[in-house]
């Protein structure tokens, strides 16, 4: 075989054009891997940014509930069960002096009724 310094020239340029070739498309690849990359990172970041909002918001929620709880818990809860009770026996005599204040008073408004027809009839 005879090679003379086209054949070598021609060689050496094939081969470069492969390497060439070869690293424009891996850059390309690289670059689209990059761009995904940095999608994918911005995405992400909007999430967190978002999942972070959510947090704060359920922070300032949870510290409320655990306002109204500690209120609660302040409550007397005995207390207010022993003063109704009280409430209701002391409604139970009041509701017994008006029953026996309307009888009573029913009682006067029939002794007038006999005591006018008497007198009317005179």
């Amino acid at each position: 075989m005879y090679f003379n310094l086209n054949t070598y020239l021609n060689l050496l340029s094939l081969v470069a054009m492969a390497v060439v070739a070869f690293y424009v498309v891996r850059s390309k690849v690289k670059d689209e891997n990059l761009r995904d990359l940095k999608e994918r990172v911005d995405i992400l970041e909007h999430k967190l940014e978002d999942a972070h909002k959510q947090h704060v918001e359920n922070q300032k929620a949870i510290s409320n509930l655990e306002g109204q709880l500690q209120t609660y818990k302040e409550i007397p809860l005995k207390q207010i069960a022993n003063s109704l009770t009280e409430l209701s026996a002391s409604n139970g005599q009041i509701l017994a002096v008006l029953q026996s204040s309307a009888a009573i008073s029913a009682e006067k408004d029939l002794k007038s009724q006999k005591i006018d027809t008497q007198t009317a009839e005179h």
